[in-house]
């Protein structure tokens, strides 16, 4: 078991190389001259937009990297859409805490790929994110040249407490709507209304006087449930001293009853589906005999052994982070790890003292309410079936600190609603 615990350690401090591990769906690239070829990009969990993508034109060839200067457009069939762009893009911060004094216009001229967010007759609707902020872009259909939607804000200079909102998107997108005659009261109504967010993916739907499909296609559902069973080893250790008597040949008492859980996945990309974030909601029973030799026992020539007993039955509630470290859609390895918010009962909690043969109830004040970090590791197939491992560091469990829990769990995981 100690071999266990430092595997399970060590695989949480594993060098994270893999981060680098392709997952190649179909897919297209348009070179510089225009011509479009088919093969297979390395669709990423993207933050921001990617700076570069890998490219294979067949499953056998090998991967090529390209970078806006090297091509105009590429696209993960049904699910992403990027176009190469050239030119100037703002770089005033709109986070309120690292806002400006003063109207800040600057910009950078940078080659970027910029993702479709809404397609249309007359215009289209793009976005390019980076570490600094998100950015709307505009693509007429009749010059093809993107151009930026202008949100700025920032503090007044003669009374930095106050915050100055420039929505110029605004005014661009009423020019937009009257260019392409759809500056209805309805229309300026929507876009007086919009905010610079996904919402302005209905105002160019408006302009191009249809609900065009939308750009990202995605199939996966961003959530799914599961269900699991477990088993293996739940240790409460006693004290070898607990402020009063030093205590000899201390033993943990050991259950090996099985436990059930419930969960929640909710996904970052769900086509990638690399990263996780988990609710999960788990009960747990245990039954336990500590035993330990009897304190003054050698004095008077005894070798009897005392024994402490107690029924334990915990309801776990555990926010956690997965991330798949190996990830495919037939075979996934993953590390996790969270917090656990533990509510438990205990019961038949009584000390047998083997040298004045005494049973004593209700010995220990163990805590109802209680925190532990469990770390898992863990295969998943098919993305239905999971196969993990889960172990629990020592914490305290009595209000005065004598009692230590941890556990080694074995379980198997049935995931419902993942394709």
């Amino acid at each position: 078991m100690k071999m266990f615990k430092k595997l399970l350690f060590a695989l949480f401090l594993f060098p994270l190389f893999t981060l680098a591990q392709s997952n190649y769906k179909p897919g297209l690239i348009v070179t510089l001259k225009g011509d479009t070829v088919h093969g297979f990009v390395d669709y990423k969990e993207w933050e921001n937009n990617p700076g570069s993508i890998n490219f294979k034109s067949s499953a056998s060839a090998s991967a090529q990297q390209y970078t806006p200067n090297e091509i105009k457009y590429f696209q993960v069939d049904q699910l992403e859409y990027y176009k190469a762009y050239n030119g100037k893009i703002s770089t005033d911060a709109t986070n309120l805490s690292h806002l400006s004094t003063g109207k800040d216009t600057s910009f950078k001229t940078a080659a970027v790929f910029l993702k479709l967010e809404q397609d249309g007759k007359h215009i289209a609707l793009y976005s390019y994110a980076d570490d600094l902020k998100k950015r709307y872009f505009i693509v007429e259909k009749t010059n093809n040249e993107p151009f930026e939607l202008i949100y700025r804000t920032y503090n007044n200079l003669d009374q930095t407490y106050i915050n100055v909102i420039e929505t110029k998107y605004k005014g661009q997108l009423i020019y937009l709507s009257s260019k392409y005659d759809s500056n209805t009261d309805d229309i300026k109504k929507k876009i007086e209304n919009s905010s610079y967010d996904q919402s302005l993916i209905d105002v160019v739907n408006k302009i191009n006087h249809n609900t065009a499909r939308p750009a990202s296609a995605k199939k996966k559902s961003s959530i799914s449930f599961y269900a699991g069973l477990h088993s293996g080893k739940t240790s409460i250790t006693p004290p070898d001293y607990d402020g009063n008597i030093a205590y000899k040949n201390v033993s943990a008492g050991s259950s090996y009853l099985p436990g059930v859980l419930l969960g929640i996945n909710v996904y970052t990309n769900p086509e990638v589906g690399r990263l996780v974030f988990r609710g999960e909601i788990g009960f747990s029973p245990s039954s336990v005999k500590t035993s330990f030799s009897t304190p003054f026992g050698s004095t008077y020539g005894s070798d009897a052994r005392s024994y402490f007993t107690v029924d334990q039955y915990t309801l776990s509630l555990s926010p956690q982070v997965l991330y798949n470290i190996y990830n495919s859609n037939s075979f996934k390895f993953y590390l996790e790890c969270g917090v656990s918010a533990n509510f438990s009962k205990y019961s038949d909690e009584k000390l047998y003292n083997g040298l004045y043969n005494t049973t004593t109830y209700g010995y220990t004040p163990f805590s109802t309410k209680w925190i532990s970090i469990p770390l898992s590791a863990g295969i998943t197939l098919k993305n239905r079936v999971g196969i993990f491992a889960t172990y629990t560091p020592p914490v305290t469990i009595s209000d005065d600190g004598n009692y230590t829990y941890s556990s080694i769990r074995f379980g198997v995981s049935y995931t419902f609603g993942r394709k």
